[in-house]
């Protein structure tokens, strides 16, 4: 028996051994999960599995420096090692601590990047990635922070899929067994080594947290894991092949990797607090069709160990269908998490429109630049003839089909399009009809498709300038997004230049 299939089973024993004093010790100080509206558990239940594994980790620690060779022992707790436990303390003691008295999001991220940091200060960083072909890009001043992301990413990435029983342990179980054979083959290890150490760790944690679980992981457990991942990744890099053990994760990890980086995206979208939790992670839409639990951990479980045993496969290429690999496995992810439904929340349609708006309220858009050169040229216009002239412009591309403008005077409220000569009542009259506009004005007017507005000219005193008809035909020419949105900067434009031109009584 190797040393460290022994540290694997001396962690799978310590774990089904500390871990009921752990749920024990939840129950005892209060550290509960209590039903939420975004949780599928209907009772209390404690949230105090990481202290079972946060103890197996470092018992099992020590334990490898009796078990293991000297040499291997010697890199085990070298420089960069300790400041990497050093963060791996850090992480577990704010998540714990955000398990039994919930901690401001915004405290528990600058945890996260200080607990990073000290790594990183230490010297576990990713400084350079090796791509299939012996391409190696170098990061130079970016490797901080592209390691502190790393970090955060992978920390996040665990914690958001700790949603299920059993859920975030069964994936980090396969993602770390699948590592530890890796950096075996590689020669590494301690690396190896570590990765036994948190899969009996996981393994054994899995008996009670399985569905139905009788306790969960809680922050501080799903924040140990996610850092250890992001830690051993990082430092095993610094003596292989950096691209290996960085893509190892990435691809083992793929869902909730994917269920990270779009989480804040579709919050940010939504007009929602970007940390602010939900209910609309991948788990949770598979639970909406009608899944179990048990089926949708199962369905996940399956996604992973494929993409564990792909990217063992990749990271071991060294030719030209390494890439052609990539993209393939990166496609059965995308169809894998499309089919059950995930991208539905990100309403495509609608963020495409949010998109133009943005285009439109930037000043990007062709169309808006070309409404505002109308505007501007409104806004300089000396005379009513030139204003109304200019005004018209706009409306034409607008694609009205008939307006009316009546200045202020005893007819300032007149009725639409009233025929009425010029000047009457004391008030000036303007009226304007597209020349490809369908039909009489009678039978535009009537049209029950017709969409006619009414807006009143004030000036930032509230004096009437006047009022402005416009009449729309529908069913010839739908109006888009933004049509109403032009109309209002016309009717602004208008009101500030005719209170330029029209003297106050």
């Amino acid at each position: 028996m190797t040393p460290i299939f022994s540290l694997f089973l001396a962690a799978l024993g310590l774990s089904l051994a500390l871990t009921p004093l752990a749920r024990w010790l939840g129950r005892r100080l209060g550290i509960l999960a209590m039903p939420q509206a975004r949780t599928v558990h209907t009772t209390p239940m404690p949230r105090s599995g990481g202290l079972a594994l946060f103890l197996t980790f470092f018992a099992c620690l020590a334990l490898a420096a009796v078990v293991l060779p000297h040499r291997t022992v010697a890199i085990l707790f070298d420089h960069s090692m300790r400041y990497v436990y050093a963060g791996a303390c850090i992480i577990f003691v704010v998540g714990f601590a955000d398990d039994k008295w919930t901690l401001p999001s915004k405290l528990k991220l600058v945890a996260q990047i200080v607990a990073a940091c000290v790594a990183c200060y230490g010297g576990a960083r990713i400084a350079s990635f090796a791509l299939p072909g012996q391409f190696i890009i170098h990061f130079d001043l970016l490797s901080y922070a592209l390691t502190v992301f790393w970090f955060v990413l992978l920390i996040n990435a665990i914690n958001l899929i700790d949603g299920l029983d059993g859920l975030a342990a069964g994936v980090v179980f396969f993602a770390t067994a699948v590592q530890a054979v890796l950096a075996g083959m590689r020669g590494e290890a301690h690396t190896a080594a570590l990765f036994a150490v948190m899969a009996g760790a996981t393994l054994g944690f899995l008996r009670y947290n399985f569905n139905p679980a009788s306790l969960f992981l809680g922050d501080g457990g799903s924040y140990f894991l996610g850092y250890m991942l992001a830690a051993l990744s990082v430092s095993g890099s610094v003596k292989s092949q950096v691209g290996a053990t960085l893509l190892m994760p990435v691809i083992a990890l793929g869902v909730p990797l994917l269920d990270t980086i779009t989480a804040p995206l579709r919050r940010f979208m939504r007009g929602r607090d970007m940390f602010e939790p939900d209910k609309r992670h991948v788990h949770h839409k598979l639970l909406s069709r009608g899944w179990s639990q048990r089926k949708v951990v199962l369905f996940l479980y399956g996604i992973t160990i494929f993409l564990a045993l792909a990217a063992l496969l990749l990271v071991n290429l060294r030719n030209a269908p390494a890439g052609l690999f990539l993209v393939v496995v990166g496609g059965a992810l995308v169809l894998l998490v499309r089919k059950a439904g995930y991208f539905s929340y990100f309403a495509v349609d609608k963020i495409l429109g949010w998109l133009r708006d943005v285009s439109d309220d930037t000043g990007i858009a062709k169309d808006r630049r070309t409404f505002l050169n109308h505007q501007i040229e409104i806004s300089q216009a000396p005379d009513m003839a030139t204003l109304w002239a200019r005004m018209t412009a706009a409306l034409e591309q607008l694609r009205f089909d008939m307006a009316e403008m009546t200045l202020s005077g005893d007819g300032a409220g007149t009725c639409l399009l009233r025929p009425q000569p010029p000047g009457e009542g004391g008030g000036a009259v303007y009226r304007w009809r597209r020349e490809e506009a369908e039909g009489t004005d009678r039978e535009l007017l009537c049209s029950p498709a017709v969409m006619k507005l009414e807006l009143p000219l004030l000036n930032k005193d509230g004096r009437v300038l006047g009022a402005l008809w416009l009449v729309k035909n529908l069913a010839a020419d739908p109006i888009n997004e933004f049509t109403l949105r032009r109309v209002e900067n016309l009717r602004r434009t208008v009101t500030t230049t005719l209170d330029a031109l029209t003297p106050a009584p």
